[in-house]
């Protein structure tokens, strides 16, 4: 995305900076920052400093980084269609 990046390319870090990021909101959106992506507009900026806007850059230059979300998603709170149709079915003997 033009005018989204520092650079033609992400920044490489050292693995130990990666390493070290926090695995909150706040560290994710300022390991975004440290690998070049920024939000042109600042919006949503948490106290500390990070800014969502630069996670939402990443994630729009990294469709691999939102299908691991999605997949993680799946794996945490998915269920089988077959549960679902189970659970429709109680409640509609309920109704």
């Amino acid at each position: 995305m033009p005018g989204s990046h520092d650079d033609d390319a992400p920044r490489r870090l050292p693995r130990k900076e990666i390493d070290d990021t926090k695995p909150t909101p706040q560290g994710l959106c300022a390991l975004a920052r440290r690998l070049g992506y920024k939000d042109p507009f600042s919006q949503l900026i948490y106290p500390d400093g990070s800014v969502v806007g630069d996670l939402l850059e990443f994630f729009e230059d990294n469709p691999g980084a939102c299908e691991a979300v999605v997949e993680w998603v799946l794996d945490e709170y998915g269920t089988d269609e077959e549960e679902d149709d189970e659970d429709d079915d109680e409640n509609d003997e309920g109704e």
